[in-house]
């Protein structure tokens, strides 16, 4: 349950004004409006479990917006009358820049913070699509430093590769990215492609350069295809090493009258989709 400190309340006028501390995350609300911004976090990165259990994260040295002030002070009929709109948490990189929102439910519990009396510590219920322990180091070489070359994920492998294309995915950079003219020729570097994950990553950078987005499943690269994710069709995809791709993406789709494997139906997207792909 949510509790009331008078002490906290009297420091959160002075509060708001301090600038002092750079924030790593900021609590959003439905309207995209900052609800508030936090230092740190402990519990961001989840072990995967079978069991379906709450998760919490503790959010440290939170600056509130006066809005939250009002809710976390007020009694339990004035929140209820006067709901958060809790939604996302947004992790910034080491430059203050927005690099991916996470699904947040609403809050437990808030006490004065040990980093700075005049800011608070939450506890909000967190999990559904939180960051994987298994993957923290790719997390944090992204908030480090954005890709500045191409193939830097190739040396992860399994979750941790799944994990760079959800970064990738969820990066807000590439939001309203123009579209390069159609004719252009891409060269797609096939040297690691060894999961469907680093097809992805792969035909991401050909496109759009290290860390580009380029569609994250099937559907999404039919999408992208279609415009609005850096490039116009027609173009020519020149494939180089694409054999490890045909080796590696050899699983059958299931559903299919034909047995056609994940690489055939890769290659017959982009012939629906007016994409002219050299094979080498």
């Amino acid at each position: 349950m949510i509790y009331s400190d008078s002490n906290v309340a009297d420091h959160w006028d002075s509060a708001i004004s301090v600038e002092s501390f750079r924030p790593k995350f900021l609590l959003i609300d439905e309207d995209d409006r900052i609800l508030g911004q936090c230092l740190d976090a402990e519990g961001l990165y989840v072990e995967v479990t079978d069991e379906d259990e709450s998760v919490t994260i503790e959010l440290l040295g939170c600056l509130p917006s006066q809005r939250m002030c009002d809710y976390l002070t007020g009694s339990k009929r004035y929140r209820q009358r006067n709901p958060l709109g809790l939604e996302w948490l947004r992790m910034l990189d080491a430059v203050g820049e927005p690099l991916v929102d996470f699904w947040l439910s609403q809050i437990v519990d808030w006490r004065p913070s040990a980093l700075d009396p005049q800011r608070v510590d939450l506890v909000a219920v967190w999990g559904v699509d939180s960051p994987l322990a298994g993957a923290r180091d790719v997390w944090e070489r992204w908030l480090v430093a954005r890709p500045d070359r191409l193939n830097l994920w190739a040396e992860y492998e399994g979750v941790a590769r799944e994990e760079w294309l959800t970064i990738v995915r969820c990066d807000q950079r590439r939001l309203g990215r123009p579209d390069r003219a159609p004719g252009r020729t891409y060269g797609l570097d096939g040297s690691h492609i060894t999961d469907e994950a680093g097809f992805y990553l792969a035909i991401g950078e050909a496109i759009n350069g290290p860390g580009g987005y380029f569609g994250c499943n099937l559907d999404a690269l039919d999408d992208c295809l279609c415009g609005g994710f850096g490039a116009r069709t027609p173009f020519t995809l020149i494939w180089r090493d694409s054999q490890i791709a045909r080796e590696s993406l050899a699983t059958p789709i299931e559903g299919t009258d034909e047995p056609f494997t994940y690489y055939d139906v890769i290659l017959s997207i982009f012939q629906d989709r007016d994409v002219a792909v050299v094979l080498r």
